[in-house]
């Protein structure tokens, strides 16, 4: 199971920011999140934590923890 902790390096790793990223954080308030980050967001779990997802799994995500929750969600 990938951490909190984890999945925030990872999440602000994939999107080259250097300002921490928290859970509660709306991905509409972080300029670097945008369609093809989100792509690239299924590429790194797919990488990292061997998880397949389609982008619909993601496209109603609206904080940082909605994606965390699809990533808990698809590694059971």
């Amino acid at each position: 199971m990938v951490t909190q902790e984890q999945f925030l390096k990872d999440f602000k790793e994939l999107l080259s920011r250097e300002d921490d990223i928290q859970m509660e954080q709306d991905l509409l308030d972080i300029d670097e999140w945008d369609s093809f980050s989100a792509i690239s967001f299924l590429n790194m779990i797919k990488e990292k934590y061997q998880i397949e997802a389609e982008p619909f799994t993601i496209a109603e995500a609206v904080l940082v923890e909605d994606l965390y929750n699809v990533v808990l969600k698809l590694s059971k």
